[in-house]
C-alpha cells in the first residue's frame, strides 16, 4: 500500500498577523523546499480572488517558482476555477510548469461558486459547467502530438498546434473537484481523479458507481483529500492550541463564501460527511487514524495544510518533519 503526503499553501496575509509579503513568500518557499527534503511527494495551490487576506490569486505562477526550488515533488493546484481561464492559455502555462519542472506538473480543476469572481473574469456561475468540460477536451486535444480542431460553445479552434509540448505523456495529470453526484460522474466520465469534498453519498459513490458502469476501475485513478495533520501528544500541546485558532479563522472566511453560493441540498438520506479535520495525535495514532480513515476511503493522496494562516512555517516545520519520518514511512 503506497500513500502520498502532499502540502497546500494558500499563501493567505490576515490582517491581524500580518507580515510583509516579500517576507511570507519568502518563509513559505523556504518550508516547501524543506517539505520535498523531508520526503513529502507533492505541493498544492488553491485559488480565490478578491479576499482581504490575500489568498493566492495567481496558482500558476506559484507553481512555476515553486517548479524551480523543487526537483522532485509534484506540483498542482487544488483548485483551479477552470471557468476563469482561457483554456488555451491555460494549457500553455501548464506545459511552460511542466517543463521547468521536467515532468512534475499536475491540474485540479474546479468550477467555482463565487458570483463575484465570475463577474469580475467576464463569465457567468451558470455557464461554469460547459466551459469545465470544454477546457478539458481542449486542455487533452491542445497536449496532443497533432493538430487540435475543436467545436464547442465556447471554443473554436481550427487545427491548433501549442508549443511546447508537456514532458509527462500523454499529459500532466487531470483532476476534478467533486461535491456533487452530477461532478462525480462528470470525474468518472472524463477519466479524471478524484478530489471529493462534503458527503461521501454525493462525492464519491456516484464515481464509483459511474466507473463500473463504464467498465474502469477505481485503482486506475488517484484520490486526493485535504486533511491535515499535526504531531502531537494531546489537544493540551500550546503550539496546536495556536495551529487550531489560526485554522478556526481560515475556515472561518469559507462560511459567508459558501452561505451566498446557496448549493444544492444534499439527497436525503443518513449524511455520511467526510471529515476533513486534522489527524491529531502522536506518530503511532496518527498510523492508526489514517488507516482507519482509509478503510471508509481510500485517498491515495493525503494533502495537508502546510502552514495556518498567520504562523510562521518554522513554528510547524518540527511537526512536518516528525509526521515525515515517523508516520509517512508506514505507508511507503
Amino acid at each position: 500500500m503506497t500513500v502520498r503526503f502532499g502540502l497546500a499553501y494558500d499563501f493567505r496575509n490576515p490582517a491581524q498577523w500580518t507580515r510583509p509579503w516579500p517576507e511570507l513568500f519568502a518563509a513559505l518557499l523556504r518550508q516547501i523546499e524543506f517539505a520535498e527534503e523531508l520526503g513529502y511527494d507533492s505541493i498544492w495551490i488553491t485559488e480565490h480572488h478578491f479576499a482581504e487576506d490575500g489568498y493566492a490569486p495567481s496558482p500558476l505562477t506559484l507553481l512555476a517558482a515553486i517548479a524551480t526550488r523543487t526537483k522532485r515533488v509534484e506540483l498542482s493546484t487544488d483548485i483551479l476555477l477552470a471557468p476563469l481561464y482561457h483554456a488555451v492559455r491555460l494549457a500553455e502555462e501548464v506545459a511552460t510548469i511542466d517543463i521547468i519542472s521536467n515532468g512534475r506538473a499536475m491540474l485540479g480543476l474546479g468550477m467555482g461558486y463565487r458570483d463575484e469572481e465570475f463577474a469580475a473574469f467576464g463569465t457567468r456561475r451558470g455557464e461554469r459547467v460547459r466551459r469545465t468540460e470544454e477546457a478539458i477536451d481542449v486542455l487533452r486535444g491542445a497536449w496532443g502530438d497533432a493538430p487540435f480542431s475543436y467545436a464547442g460553445r465556447y471554443y473554436q479552434l481550427n487545427d491548433l498546434v501549442v508549443t511546447p509540448k508537456p514532458v509527462r505523456k500523454p499529459n500532466p495529470p487531470l483532476w476534478l473537484a467533486s461535491a456533487s453526484e452530477p461532478a462525480a460522474r462528470r470525474a468518472a466520465r472524463l477519466g479524471l481523479h478524484l478530489l471529493p469534498q462534503g458527503d461521501l453519498r454525493n462525492a464519491y459513490e456516484p464515481w464509483l458507481d459511474e466507473l463500473a458502469k463504464r467498465g474502469r476501475r477505481p485503482d486506475e485513478y488517484r484520490i486526493g483529500l485535504i486533511k491535515s495533520w499535526f504531531v502531537a501528544e494531546s489537544r493540551d500541546d500550546p503550539l496546536w492550541r495556536k495551529v487550531a485558532e489560526r485554522e478556526r479563522y481560515r475556515w472561518g472566511t469559507y462560511r459567508p463564501w459558501i452561505a451566498a453560493a446557496n448549493f444544492a441540498v444534499p439527497v436525503p438520506g443518513e449524511a455520511r460527511p467526510i471529515d476533513q479535520q486534522y489527524f491529531l495525535g502522536d506518530p503511532a495514532s496518527l498510523v492508526e487514524q489514517i488507516e482507519r480513515f482509509r478503510e471508509t476511503l481510500p485517498v491515495t493522496d493525503f494533502i495537508g495544510w502546510g502552514t495556518p494562516p498567520g504562523m510562521d512555517p518554522e513554528e510547524v516545520n518540527p511537526s512536518l518533519e516528525r509526521f515525515a519520518r515517523e508516520v509517512m514511512p508506514h505507508f511507503r
